[in-house]
């Protein structure tokens, strides 16, 4: 009783933001708000105790400051607003595991998160007995969690930063989880209440049942007493008989005496009954700063943009998965394609030597076995395979980009062109269109003498 009663007192003066130090003796308490302590009779520092040890003011359950306390947070639940203080931290760079690249330039920005405290006081009543409980709910994100401030860097909030649209939710949680705390003592009490009931209920029923039988015995007497008058031909005497019985023995006054045990047996219930009442007393909304850090990295002249959320309360800091096999990753590489992977998925480009993630990568070279990424990959529009730009030629007669498969080198002029621009001129030679001369005649090549495939020495002339 004497911790639940310095629990409410502490907690009373912690929602005003007093100054509270304890001692093995007192509790002072500083700079109690003007307007309680005139109101309460008091000064602006006090000394209290528990064990009316004569030091400072002696409080229980039955002092007048702790009474009116109780009744100014009936009427009174307060409101506070706190605010935790974090430094932005000066090691980001550390938390931050880069492999080939390199932070560039670090931008800032912060937004709140946000905790509410629900202080809920729970009055059980039962016996002519009070028991107080005080309860403090912290609830984050809709969840309650465990909350204590004596570790931070608490200071009073500004109204201007604070939000309050979670509070419904928080406390929602708050009432759910105050159900919880309650249970076991409700049950203990209800309990209790249950066999003490249950002893008068059966000391009811036993003194009933007794009533009833006497009440059935003496109507059973009547009676007999009736027929023998009715016998006899008394009639005066069956007369007073008859309105005895009428007015003590029945049906209706039979019926008056279970009524009569009812009543008193649900008299007893409610003697017996428990009633709980929850307080709010006071809401805190606690918020503090959750860093944006938005990262420009370098890797080898490309540079990449990326966000990183730090929570500085339980130091969570945004955890990457590759873009391209989405495992986590304990280093973070960047490849020129913007994306963020794993050292196993990033792969040098034959072509240009830079590095690439397997989602920027084309594939093979159909004709020289190189691995190219998609900036340097060619697709043959005639027979739609992928080469490397190294592997493909350029048509002199439509400037069409095509694979060394698809274009023929003309016997005459030297000049690359498509199997398709081929005439036979003359003299049954397959040359180029500008090379027929007047001999425009398409020929199928695949029906005609084979084409010779042009080598690297006859089209870079080595």
């Amino acid at each position: 009783m004497v911790e639940d009663i310095k629990q409410i007192i502490v907690g009373f003066f912690k929602s005003l933001k007093c100054d509270i130090s304890e001692t093995s003796n007192f509790i002072l308490i500083k700079k109690i708000p003007e307007k309680v302590w005139k109101a309460f009779g008091l000064s602006e520092s006090i000394e209290i105790n528990f064990s009316n040890n004569g030091y400072g003011i002696f409080i229980d359950a039955h002092s007048e400051l702790y009474r009116k306390i109780k009744d100014y947070l009936k009427t009174n639940p307060s409101k506070t607003l706190l605010k935790i203080d974090f430094e932005f931290p000066s090691n980001i760079k550390e938390r931050i595991p880069l492999k080939n690249c390199s932070v560039a330039k670090i931008e800032k920005k912060h937004e709140n998160n946000y905790f509410s405290r629900f202080t809920i006081l729970t009055t059980f009543r039962y016996l002519n007995k009070i028991e107080q409980v005080l309860n403090e709910i912290y609830v984050h994100e809709g969840n309650v969690v465990n909350g204590d401030l004596k570790d931070y860097d608490v200071k009073e909030g500004k109204v201007e930063e604070a939000s309050t649209e979670h509070l419904a939710t928080d406390y929602d949680a708050a009432k759910l989880r105050l159900h919880e705390l309650t249970d076991s003592k409700v049950n203990e009490i209800s309990l209790e209440l249950d066999e003490e009931l249950n002893k008068e209920v059966l000391r009811i029923e036993e003194h009933y049942s007794s009533v009833l039988g006497e009440f059935n015995l003496n109507k059973s007497r009547l009676v007999e007493r009736l027929k023998k008058t009715e016998l006899s031909e008394e009639e005066e005497k069956t007369k007073k008989l008859n309105e005895l019985f009428k007015n003590n023995f029945s049906e209706q006054e039979f019926q008056k005496i279970l009524n009569e045990k009812k009543a008193i047996i649900e008299n007893e219930k409610m003697k017996f009954s428990l009633d709980v009442e929850n307080k709010l007393i006071n809401t805190t909304i606690i918020y503090y700063p959750v860093f944006r850090i938005y990262l420009s990295l370098d890797e080898a002249g490309f540079k990449k943009s990326l966000e990183v959320v730090l929570n500085p309360l339980t130091q969570d800091i945004t955890n990457f998965t590759c873009d391209s096999c989405k495992t986590p990753l304990t280093q973070i590489n960047v490849c020129h394609g913007g994306h963020v992977c794993c050292g196993s998925c990033l792969t040098v480009c034959s072509e240009c030597g830079k590095r690439f993630c397997k989602l920027c990568m084309a594939g093979v070279c159909n004709s020289c076995g190189k691995l190219v990424c998609k900036s340097c990959a060619r697709t043959c529009p005639d027979c739609g395979k992928l080469f490397c730009k190294n592997c493909m030629r350029v048509s002199s007669l439509t400037g069409n980009e095509k694979c060394s498969s698809c274009v023929v080198y003309c016997p005459k002029c030297s000049k690359i062109v498509e199997k398709s621009n081929l005439i036979r001129d003359s003299s049954g030679v397959m040359v180029c269109k500008s090379c027929g001369g007047g001999h425009r005649r398409i020929v199928n090549t695949s029906s005609e003498a084979p084409i010779r495939k042009l080598t690297s020495r006859e089209i870079f002339g080595e």
